[in-house]
């Protein structure tokens, strides 16, 4: 990062802090090749994000869903490439019958809640039952709205019946927690039947957690899983401040070292870098039911005016793929637009806002969590917009307050966590009415091609429907998106197994052991 910018964020950060206070390489195995034998024991310490939720059913932090991951299961496990993994499924077996619009799920036996339970499919369809109700206030009611009906015709088995086909159901369906039925305080007791237990929960601290003794999956050799006895999770969320906290040995393992840390690496000879490509993005988004971001021509201008390849390099460090201001990555393959990456062009940008009524300039204000790469984009952004007359000011806020408010500011900087398929971004951030669009966007095209998209089997009309999606956000879109970064995570040499995963907050602990004497 250029001198200049660095400078203004620091300002600018130490600033947030007095107003608010203190806030709280795909590689495994060694590097000769060799296999290494897993071995059981040992507690493993993890850096995670600030956490706020204990019930599966309202995560809302990054925090909240690398916890939620580690002491949960799930009726269809997302494997590291984006795609449903039978061997990890609470579901042995799954199967369509294209004509009822039904997919009919056989669970495996034997499974058990950490409290000695057994998992039947009254817990599923409780699960998915709560996920899509109103009354409960889920933020997944609208991505499950298109089920018209859960039975159980036997204690292992369950069959949703969906109103209109979904292609990507499994994926909707992967990562979602399943819920003891029985449990009377969801908020407060964790009993899960995943691989660890909750023993102590302290949201603003840490999470500690025990190996689960009765956990229902084995290794290729028929060893037991998990490795470890125990997992800590210690709350820092500053990146920095993690980044130290490994360096030193106070943790283990953390996700996403800074960009700007990443070269530091390459002298560690204690830790190790994992990265893999991903739909992680940081946004800057606008209200477009508000003045002046309701008229096109503004937005348009101030996407013109941004440079996101400079963004990418000063707030990323070039970790990552510059964005076309639409929140399909290209680690979606086929679905991606592959675009001409867009042009600054100030003269262009000014001409706009002077037809939209603002020739003499603009006055924004941008609110942002107070961590980097947020930070570091507003403060970029703001220099960037001085060239077309438009004078931002920022406001950092703690990331726990920025998620509180934001749906309702007018201008911020989000961030949004890789899904498993973009049709998600659609359903929960830009359909008219949807729980988290910030932008409070509605354009009826896009609604349209999201309901077709959602039903659409034929997978080469879903990637028309895919890319037209995205010239829509370049045309008229409320958000730009600068740049995709890559996940990353970082840990001490003797933790082993670590496997990147395209959702960055789903790293499988299940199979990771330490190599300690």
């Amino acid at each position: 990062m250029s001198k200049k910018y660095s400078i203004l964020i620091a300002v600018l950060l130490l600033f947030s802090l007095l107003a608010f206070g203190c806030s709280q390489n795909d590689t495994s195995g060694n590097e000769s090749g060799e296999k290494l034998s897993p071995k059981h024991g040992g507690t493993l310490r993890i850096a995670i994000d600030t956490t706020t939720a204990l019930d599966p059913t309202f995560l809302t932090t990054s925090g909240d869903n690398q916890a939620a991951s580690m002491w949960n299961d799930y009726l269809v496990f997302c494997g590291e490439d984006g795609r449903p993994d039978p061997e990890r499924s609470l579901a042995e077996s799954w199967e369509y019958d294209e004509a009822e619009k039904a997919w009919t799920f056989k669970l495996r036996k034997g499974v058990l809640f950490h409290d000695g339970k057994e998992m039947t499919s009254r817990d599923v369809k409780f699960t998915f039952d709560r996920l899509r109700d109103p009354d409960v206030g889920a933020k997944t009611v609208d991505l499950f709205s298109n089920i018209a009906d859960i039975t159980t015709p036997d204690e292992y088995t369950v069959v949703f019946k969906l109103k209109e086909t979904n292609p990507e159901f499994l994926l909707d369906l992967a990562d979602r927690a399943i819920l003891d039925a029985d449990n009377p305080d969801l908020k407060t007791k964790a009993n899960g039947v995943g691989p660890f237990m909750v023993e102590s929960y302290n949201p603003e601290d840490r999470i500690v957690l025990k190996r689960n003794p009765n956990y229902w999956r084995k290794d290729a050799d028929g060893n037991p899983l998990p490795y470890l006895d125990g997992l800590e999770l210690i709350v820092i969320p500053d990146k920095t401040a993690a980044l130290e906290a490994l360096r030193s040995g106070q943790v283990d393992f953390m996700y996403e070292p800074p960009s700007e840390s990443l070269e530091l690496f390459e002298k560690e000879p204690d830790i190790t870098l994992y990265t893999k490509p991903s739909a992680t993005h940081y946004l800057i988004r606008m209200r477009a039911d508000v003045a002046p971001f309701n008229d096109v021509r503004v937005r348009q201008a101030l996407k013109l005016a941004t440079d996101r390849q400079e963004m990418l390099e000063a707030a990323f460090d070039n970790f990552g793929v510059v964005g076309l201001d639409t929140p399909v990555s290209p680690a979606y393959g086929d679905y991606y637009l592959d675009a001409p990456e867009p042009k600054r062009d100030v003269e262009k940008a000014k001409q706009l806002l002077a037809e939209a009524g603002y020739a003499d300039g603009l006055k924004l204000t941008i609110y942002s969590p107070e961590i980097r790469p947020n930070s570091a984009i507003a403060v970029i952004w703001k220099e960037q917009m001085k060239d077309i007359g438009v004078d931002v000011d920022i406001q950092l806020v703690p990331s726990d307050i920025y998620y509180v408010n934001w749906l309702d500011y007018e201008l911020g900087v989000t961030d949004w966590g890789s899904r498993t398929h973009p049709g998600v971004f659609l359903q929960q951030a830009y359909v008219s009415g949807a729980r988290w669009n910030e932008t409070h966007w509605s354009d009826s095209e896009l609604d349209d091609l999201a309901a077709k998209i959602a039903t659409e089997m034929d997978f080469d009309k879903r990637v028309e429907m895919y890319h037209r999606v995205q010239e829509i956000f370049m045309e008229r879109g409320p958000i730009i998106v600068p740049a995709f970064k890559h996940s990353a995570w970082a840990a001490s040499n003797d933790v082993k197994g670590v496997k990147p995963h395209i959702v960055e907050t789903a790293v499988d602990f299940r199979s990771v052991y330490l190599e300690r004497e």
